[in-house]
């Protein structure tokens, strides 16, 4: 299973996407049939609609298997995201009409159609900010005595040439497909293509990056006082090529609570809301297994209310005094002194719930690492539960970052919805204190 939730967030988006391609031959004719509807007028409307056709298909059924990452060519100039909204409702009107859609597979879908919309988008401001871009732009700058820069690769045990960036077309031009034994014997002759009777006048200065070597052009004069602003200046590239994927990453959390609230928040009883809430957090999580808790700050009580994973009647079968239970004590404790001033809970991490759970509970649902993940009413500063997660039976894990942030917000979102039944909630924590205390006597 996935270990990070950006790995969880790219198996919802395999999910959608291996679910669309099982209907590809349905979803396709039923675009071409809304093609043939519109074709008659002959409109831009019509001219927009076909190129989302053409780049949905494109993202949907001609990726490449072998490339796991979102793989969406550049969006056509007139493709339209109100057309992609449109076009994704009759993705799940297909399915719906040949097999029952679930709510995962919706889910799914739905983050994929969002990606793909996003991706689409970013890719005109990506490629405007791609290395050929940056180098085409160094050469071209008046500022910087660059005559030509030549993109090295690998080709087999040889080296060739990928791109070359130049002052002068006709240079650029004349030096496609050269390969070469070593890097000094390509750079040799790329010299003499590039200098011709001036060579000794430049230099050509190696410079790695990434997985290629870029040959600069230099005139050596002012080699050792400009190679150090090109380095700068590639460096501070590569930085903000980072920054970007950083950005995106840390997207991949946000992604999740606004799939988790979808999820709930049309929950129309106690028990569809606890369902929804355990699947969230272990269908958009790294989590296989997920118990729903209620805590009663009067009586000091956990009552088991629902597990997703695992037997929902052994789950509800627990009622347990918060006071053996050390660690979640103590942070109580600190909760009662300073909740009124919390926005929020940290979800509580435990490495080895070994000496810190009853035994009872770790052998019987075989428990190793868990994290406690506060079902939390902001508005009331009130603890109303929590949700006990882990990786499976006897599983070791850690959590990123990103997943702290996510069950911070998926715990207020779920003490939201859980607070509307919070009388019906309590009536059941009465029913198993009740049930402990006749078993205990």
């Amino acid at each position: 299973m996935p270990f990070t939730l950006n790995e969880q967030m790219n198996a919802v988006y395999q999910k959608g996407l291996e679910t669309i391609q099982k209907y590809e031959a349905e979803i396709l004719r039923e675009w071409q049939k809304i093609l043939t509807e519109f074709k008659g007028k002959r409109t831009k409307k019509w001219e927009a609609l076909e190129e989302t056709v053409a780049f949905l298909s494109h993202c949907l059924f001609h990726w490449k298997k072998e490339e796991p990452q979102l793989h969406v060519k550049s969006r056509p100039l007139n493709a339209n995201p109100f057309f992609v909204t449109f076009l994704e409702d009759t993705v799940h009107n297909v399915i719906q009409e040949h097999a029952r859609q679930s709510d995962h597979d919706y889910m799914a879908i739905h983050y994929l159609f969002s990606k793909i919309n996003e991706e689409g988008f970013l890719q005109q401001f990506q490629q405007n900010h791609s290395l050929e871009s940056f180098l085409d732009y160094m050469v071209a700058s008046t500022l910087l005595p660059i005559e030509a820069i030549a993109v090295i690769g690998k080709k087999g045990e040889r080296f060739a040439v990928e791109k070359i960036f130049a002052k002068d077309p006709a240079v650029a031009a004349s030096t496609n497909f050269l390969e070469a034994d070593t890097i000094f014997g390509i750079s040799e002759t790329l010299l003499r293509r590039f200098h011709h009777n001036e060579k000794d006048q430049y230099t050509l200065i190696p410079v790695p990056h990434d997985d290629c070597t870029l040959l600069i052009s230099l005139p050596k004069e002012d080699a050792s006082r400009i190679l150090p602003f090109i380095l700068f200046s590639l460096q501070m590239f590569k930085d903000s090529k980072k920054i970007v994927q950083l950005t995106k990453e840390s997207q991949e959390w946000k992604d999740a609570v606004i799939l988790f609230n979808e999820k709930i928040i049309g929950s129309r009883s106690l028990t569809e809301a606890l369902e929804n809430i355990a699947g969230g957090f272990v269908e958009l999580l790294p989590f296989e297994r997920c118990a729903i808790f209620s805590y009663s700050s009067d009586e000091q009580i956990g009552a088991g209310l629902y597990g997703w994973h695992l037997d929902t009647e052994a789950i509800r079968g627990i009622t347990e005094d918060i006071q053996n239970l050390p660690l979640v004590h103590n942070r109580l404790k600190l909760l009662n002194n300073y909740g009124k001033k919390l926005k929020y809970i940290q979800p509580l991490f435990i490495a080895d719930v070994k000496g810190v759970f009853p035994d009872r509970y770790v052998r019987r649902f075989q428990l190793k690492t868990v994290v406690l993940a506060p079902i939390y009413l902001s508005a009331k500063s009130q603890l109303l539960g929590a949700a006990i997660l882990d990786q499976g039976p006897n599983k070791p894990f850690t959590v990123d970052q990103n997943t702290v942030y996510a069950l911070i917000k998926f715990g207020q979102s779920a003490g939201e919805i859980l607070a509307k039944y919070s009388d019906e909630i309590s009536l059941k924590a009465q029913r198993g204190i009740f049930r402990r205390g006749r078993l205990r006597s």
